[in-house]
């Protein structure tokens, strides 16, 4: 059997938790360039960003990793396919790598020739020297699998040694025993809290008190600091949301720049206004959370009388019964049959990355909705609420 007859015969795994990491994964050795043994798996291509969030938070040897190069192929090609062919490339690679910028370490000459960059690829004080990363690839022959080949599995630097991490003795009291960056848990608290005006100050007063409280630093998001708030803040202040003067053209641009975070979008047409529908990775992660064979939200009122558009609100309950948005759709007006425009993209959206999820219900706060245009498969009920959710 020819290589990649054997690769794609392996079977497609898709671990049934949120994220999953190499221990998850049950990897096979297959003949590679050179003889040399390739350590590989097939995952749906959807869930690559699953894997790596997953690997990155690594309990042994926390970390993150970063797309060190990338390249794509248009999928509309004249010529014939081959087998082996690639739609797109990417390599991931161990924040703490690839360069060395410990005493003695070595530096690629494309970074060490180069002059400064007004905004620099890495953090040079990160950088040591791990060899830690894997390759993902796109088939031709299959679009929706990732091909992953995990070599270099192991944060060491080329000396085989640890470089980072509780494993790194080198590393003690220093920021390379955590995550080079904090979470986004946090980092979306920090945002949220600058948005409706707490100060910086106040931030990091609490912030600090907290850590004081459990005996000092744990994790990489106890050492935030308060520059880096106060760039927040500093980035959030200078941000522009209105990137054109006509709402269209500044729409387009605005879901070129933010496509991880669309799961819906149609322009103004016509017949038609436009419709958005907005979720990023932390809101998929707590519906998939929270809305399994649960309840859903539907708030429609939100911004009516003060936003130029109003925002449609789906939102989850926690343990406590809080509400959690986990979406937002903005268009300039609803309409009763044309909820299943975006509904059935979200719904599709959860269940890409848990096949297993289901819909216990569904709550709305306008009576006069069609429910018949947004009923769905696994959603056993619907319920109306007349009166605007709290």
């Amino acid at each position: 059997m020819t290589r990649w007859d054997e690769i794609l015969t392996l079977p497609v795994q898709n671990p049934t938790i949120l994220e999953f990491s190499a221990a998850d994964i049950t990897w096979s050795m297959v003949e590679g360039w050179k003889d040399s043994m390739d350590r590989l798996a097939l995952i749906p291509f959807s869930r690559v960003g699953d894997f790596v969030r997953g690997e990155s938070n690594n309990k042994a040897c926390p970390t993150r990793f970063h797309v060190e190069a990338r390249r794509r192929r248009s999928p509309t090609m004249t010529c014939k396919p081959k087998v082996d062919g690639i739609l797109e490339y990417i390599l991931y690679w161990c924040s703490f790598g690839p360069d060395d910028y410990r005493k003695g370490g070595a530096v690629r000459p494309s970074r060490s020739s180069c002059g400064k960059r007004k905004t620099p690829a890495g953090r040079p004080n990160t950088k040591r020297g791990c060899v830690c990363h894997f390759i993902v690839k796109r088939l031709i022959a299959e679009p929706s699998l990732a091909l992953v080949i995990y070599n270099h599995n192991k944060h060491v630097d080329k000396k085989g040694t640890p470089c980072h991490g509780p494993m790194d003795k080198m590393a003690v009291g220093t920021k390379a025993m955590f995550a080079p960056y904090i979470s986004d848990e946090l980092l979306l608290e920090v945002m949220s809290l600058l948005y409706v005006g707490i100060p910086v100050e106040t931030i990091m007063q609490r912030h600090t008190e907290m850590v004081e409280k459990q005996g000092g630093p744990s994790n990489r998001d106890d050492l935030l600091t308060h520059r880096y708030v106060r760039r927040l803040e500093r980035k959030m202040r200078r941000s522009v949301y209105e990137l054109d003067d006509d709402d269209a053209v500044s729409m387009n641009k605005w879901v070129e720049n933010n496509q991880d975070c669309v799961f819906f979008y149609e322009d103004f047409s016509d017949n038609d206004t436009f419709v958005l529908g907005i979720q990023t990775d932390w809101q998929l992660q707590q519906m998939i959370q929270y809305g399994n064979r649960s309840l859903l939200a539907s708030d429609s009122k939100f911004g009516t009388n003060k936003l130029k558009y109003p925002v449609h609100s789906i939102l989850v309950f926690d343990q406590q019964k809080n509400a959690i948005p986990v979406a937002w759709i903005i268009t300039p007006n609803f309409t009763h049959g044309e909820i299943h425009r975006w509904m059935g993209a979200l719904y599709d959206r959860v269940r890409t990355k848990d096949p297993t999820w289901q819909l216990g219900g569904f709550i709305i706060d306008d009576p006069l909705t069609d429910m018949r245009t947004i009923r769905l498969p696994g959603v056993d009920f619907l319920m109306a609420c007349p009166s605007r959710l709290a």
